[in-house]
Order: structure tokens, then sequence, then C-alpha cells
């Protein structure tokens, strides 16, 4: 297992170590139980801007159909699946931990800056993971499988079939659940998508493990995606760095 390659996997077992700690004796197994559970928190944690115009951005919420067809997650994946770039804030258990991820063609970038320290792992489609740490100016190089970047994919790689939605209609957040495979991530659960109800445009991402309660959750906000940037993709300069 690579050192810095795993998104998902280690935010599941974060939390689910969290979990541990806290106890669970509550947690949340049935639908109506995750729904309450985890929207609690997603409603502390959601961007400033998701709440600063509740009266007026409320088309989404009046259109969305919690038993139809339409899917917020499914427009998301037909834009972006395969090729995005993505900058995500941690919150709650991960507060201030910035994530770029960088998805396309089978290759995957992934930076983690905490408290003003970046590293970050390419994965340049060569066969090779590089692991670059910048504040200590070190590097390593492992073998990839071919099948690292899915746990670094944290929008589309671990996600399976949709479980239910929920409309907070305090926010005007549409929530989307869906079953994470445990193949990529490492563990059971689940992963919400916050849906801005008037645009559909993604805000917050939530990580729940099985059996875990909204205190062990993961959240991100969404700070901007779009179309992958190529530059992040190739073999990384190492040149002023010192293998380890």
């Amino acid at each position: 297992m690579n050192k810095k390659m795993v998104t998902i996997i280690a935010a599941l077992a974060m939390c689910t170590a969290m979990a541990g700690c806290t106890g669970n004796d509550t947690a949340s197994s049935s639908k109506a139980e995750t729904t309450t559970t985890t929207t609690a928190v997603a409603e502390s944690a959601a961007p400033a801007e998701s709440t600063a115009d509740s009266t007026s951005a409320n088309v989404g919420t009046t259109d969305y159909d919690v038993d139809g067809d339409f899917r917020a997650f499914e427009q998301m994946k037909d834009k972006y699946e395969g090729n995005y770039l993505a900058n995500l804030t941690g919150q709650m258990s991960n507060n201030g931990t910035k994530y770029t991820i960088c998805i396309k063609d089978g290759k995957a970038y992934q930076a983690l800056t905490v408290q003003g320290m970046k590293s970050y792992t390419v994965c340049p489609g060569d066969g090779k993971l590089y692991n670059v740490s910048e504040g200590t100016t070190t590097y390593s190089i492992e073998d990839d499988d071919g099948n690292q970047w899915k746990s670094a994919d944290i929008l589309f790689g671990a996600t399976l079939d949709f479980d239910h939605a929920y409309i907070d209609t305090t926010t005007n957040v549409v929530h989307e659940y869906y079953n994470l495979d445990s193949s990529v991530s490492g563990g059971e659960g689940q992963i919400v998508y916050g849906f801005d109800s008037a645009t559909y445009d993604l805000k917050q991402v939530v990580l729940l493990p099985e059996g875990a309660d909204e205190s062990s959750a993961v959240y991100f906000t969404v700070d901007s995606i779009g179309e992958a940037d190529d530059s992040l993709l190739a073999v990384p300069d190492l040149s002023a760095y010192t293998k380890e």
C-alpha cells in the first residue's frame, strides 16, 4: 500500500477509529436514523453561502423529488467522472486540511496541505507512484498496480448504488446517500453528497463508515470543481528533493 494515495481509505479509517473511541451504541443503522444523524452535522458544516439566501435559492428544492428518477450525482458524474480537478477543505475532525484532487484517464494527483505543509502523490500512469513532501523536501517512489488512482478519486472512485435522498429546507441543500465499494474504500459505509438546491452544484462530501454516528464522520466542503489540469498529472520534477 502506498503512503499517500489513500484519500477514501484514510478518511474512513480515521472516522472508524473515532467511532470506537466515542462509543456508537446509538449509531445510525436504519435509513431514517442515518438521515437524521448525518444531516444534523451537515447543517453545521455546510458552507456559509449555502445559508446566505435560503429564501430565494430554493428552486432546486422545489423541483427535486426524493422518490423520483433524477439524481444530482448522476448529472455531476456525466460532466466530471474521469476528468476533474477538485479543491476541498476538511471540516469537523479534519478541520482546515486542504485537499486538491485531479483525475484523468486513469491518472491521479492528490495533494494535502496541513497547517501550511504540503505533500502530494502523483500517479502519472507509468507504473509508479511519486510521493513528495514539500515540507521535508523528500520523496519516495513506489510501484503502482494500475488501480491506486481509484483510491484518490474521492468523488466517484468508490461510489456504488443510490440509497436515499434528503432535502434540508433550512440550508436548501439536497443530500444524496450512496453506498461505498469496500474493495476501493477499505471499509463499509456511505458517501453523502450535498448539492445546492437551486443549481445542483456540489457543496459538500461526507464519508460515513458503517455503524458510525455524526461525531465520527468526515466532512469536506467543496471549494471548486472543474476539468482536470494535465500539468498536475505529469511525472514530478524531483531535482530539488532527496530520496527517502
